[in-house]
């Protein structure tokens, strides 16, 4: 009994500490937009804009949002490492290819087969140099 009480407190001591690294990264501002955007308000963007192009469920939605959140900070830091060392567009774009193929692979395991084609369709439009 003793030990399930331990175990349930060190999981919910993990969850609130995670549930907190996450309210903190999504109020960072998003270094590309001058407008005063942050990482949570571009993750909601892409989350409603994936949710209607692939018909998410709501058992898909928190899986697809923490996908969204990875890549975002990802593409963020990036490109915050990139002002430092001189950005150009063919960096940037490198960058954005990386960043978008990855969260396209996470995607796989969360995504139907028909919903993952669609995905990969489009992500072919965008970044035809890409190796999906």
């Amino acid at each position: 009994m003793k030990i399930i009480c331990i175990v349930t407190a060190l999981l919910l001591g993990l969850f609130t500490q995670t549930f907190a690294q996450n309210q903190s990264v999504e109020n960072q501002k998003f270094v590309f937009l001058n407008n005063g955007a942050t990482i949570g308000m571009i993750i909601k963007s892409v989350l409603k804009a994936d949710k209607q192009r692939l018909k998410l469920t709501d058992q898909q939605l928190p899986k697809a949002k923490q996908v969204i959140t990875d890549a975002t900070v990802k593409f963020n830091e990036g490109v915050k490492a990139l002002k430092r060392t001189g950005m150009n567009n063919q960096k940037l774009r490198v960058l954005a290819v990386a960043v978008e193929t990855e969260k396209v692979h996470q995607y796989k395991s969360i995504l139907t087969p028909e919903q993952y084609a669609i995905l990969v369709a489009q992500h072919k439009k965008v970044y035809p140099e890409s190796k999906v």
